[in-house]
């Protein structure tokens, strides 16, 4: 492969290469379409606004229940503090 050329890892190859075939992909099917870079640029940006509110919508989802999960844990599960009334 090319990237071995490069000196870098495997990983940072296969994000270099999977990049790298999402640009030719789009250029094409841009060709293909007839779509200019200036809307093709607005839909990526698009895109990848939305792909950063679903991952910052499922953090907090999976945060809140964390914290409702440790908090009903420490409600139900606490020690009940001895009778003070018992001697």
């Amino acid at each position: 492969m090319i990237f071995s050329l490069l000196n870098v890892r495997k990983k940072t190859a296969a994000i270099i290469a999977g990049l790298a075939i999402g640009v030719t992909f789009l250029w094409a099917i841009s060709a293909w379409q007839n779509i200019s870079r200036d809307e093709l640029i607005s839909i990526l940006f698009a895109s990848i606004l939305m792909l950063g509110g679903v991952m910052v919508t499922a953090i907090l989802a999976v945060a809140g229940l964390k914290l409702m999960a440790r908090l009903l844990t420490r409600i139900f599960f606490a020690k009940s503090p001895p009778d003070q009334d018992r001697t």
